[in-house]
């Protein structure tokens, strides 16, 4: 693992986790826009809780000297339980890389004027990710530093933009968690938790040596304004919005051509990092010592998911393997302790 400072890690972890927020936007809306004004409570509460995890994985990966995941898992939680949280690990990081594989090419077919578009959409994504993985995702920093300016502008530029939103979809979208704040504070945790999963491997590769509690914090805030900015570019859209499966494309409508390709762009930078972030997660899991079946498992799992759609597959998916991960979380936190009691960090 190289030692970087907390102002490159923390670039590096938001790519890792943009795609599962902006790529086409359905996830902001999942667990945060659905709820309406209390979803600004869910968005305060995620982005603290996943500052707090990523700052536990980085004071707690060298403790455990893991450099994956899986491998963390099982010295944290022993073999057998760590096995299955190793498994559940991988079936996020296919699940994710399948849907980023559906959001680039659900751009592809958006923008290349060339029959297929999707499949060229989806597999440029996946040779980009590919080739950034041969790099040892030495990129991912400065791709992030990119995806964090780009994001901020883009979303702000959106929320600040006072011109009605034009809708393809007619008719009102019930929201049966309106107003709800149970359910933002779960659906905030769930949130929360899968991204700081979802990003595991790029802390424990990127983490060692930087600070811990400035790259929670740095996370946190970071996410925060982004997520911010986000919701309120969709609450400018109205509830007829929510119900698109590309709620970003709508909004930079508004542009024109320029809108267009701004908001393709965007998705698809998210994508492919966090696509490439979710490969490398899988290539560190092999490569540590996972079992290939279980790979091998979670991957057909994740397809058959994506064999639903975008739309579906985050839906229905991501909220169930999102709970899941929550647990996960919620374990490794409890055991956190005992780990920096015996090393000498608590």
């Amino acid at each position: 693992m190289e030692k970087r400072s907390g102002a490159t890690v923390v670039p590096a972890i938001l790519a890792a986790v943009a795609g599962t927020g902006y790529a086409s936007g359905r996830e902001l809306v999942l667990f945060f826009a659905q709820t309406g004004r209390t979803g600004w409570i869910g968005i305060c509460l995620a982005s603290v809780v996943f500052g707090l995890l990523v700052s536990l994985l980085c004071r707690c990966g060298g403790s455990a000297g893991a450099t994956d995941f899986a491998r963390f898992c099982q010295r944290m939680m022993g073999k057998r339980a760590g096995t299955v949280a190793g498994w559940l690990h991988a079936l996020l990081l296919a699940l994710t890389a399948v849907v980023m594989l559906c959001g680039a090419g659900e751009l592809g077919a958006l923008t290349l004027p060339v029959r297929f578009g999707w499949l060229w959409g989806a597999g440029s994504a996946l040779l980009i990710a590919l080739v950034l993985n041969v790099a040892q995702l030495r990129p991912l920093p400065g791709l992030g530093f990119i995806v964090l300016a780009a994001g901020a502008a883009f979303y702000g530029a959106l929320a600040l933009d006072p011109r009605p939103v034009r809708m393809w979809l007619e008719g009102a979208v019930q929201l049966a968690l309106e107003d709800s704040w149970p359910a933002s504070v779960l659906l905030a945790l769930a949130y929360g938790a899968m991204n700081a999963a979802l990003a595991a491997n790029v802390v424990l590769r990127f983490g060692t040596g930087a600070k811990p509690w400035r790259v929670g914090l740095g996370c946190a805030l970071s996410l925060g304004v982004l997520l911010s900015a986000a919701n309120r570019a969709i609450e400018r859209g109205g509830r007829q919005l929510l119900g698109h499966a590309m709620p970003t494309v709508v909004l930079a409508a508004r542009w024109g051509l320029f809108g267009f390709w701004a908001c393709a762009g965007f998705g698809y930078l998210c994508a492919v990092t966090t696509l490439a972030s979710a490969l490398g997660g899988l290539i560190d899991a092999m490569r540590g010592g996972g079992s290939k079946g279980m790979l091998l498992t979670a991957l057909a799992m994740a397809s058959l998911a994506g064999l639903l759609g975008l739309r579906r597959a985050v839906g229905v998916s991501y909220p169930v393997v999102g709970w899941l991960c929550a647990a996960l979380m919620l374990s490794l936190a409890c055991r956190a302790d005992t780990l920096l009691f015996r090393s000498g960090k608590g």
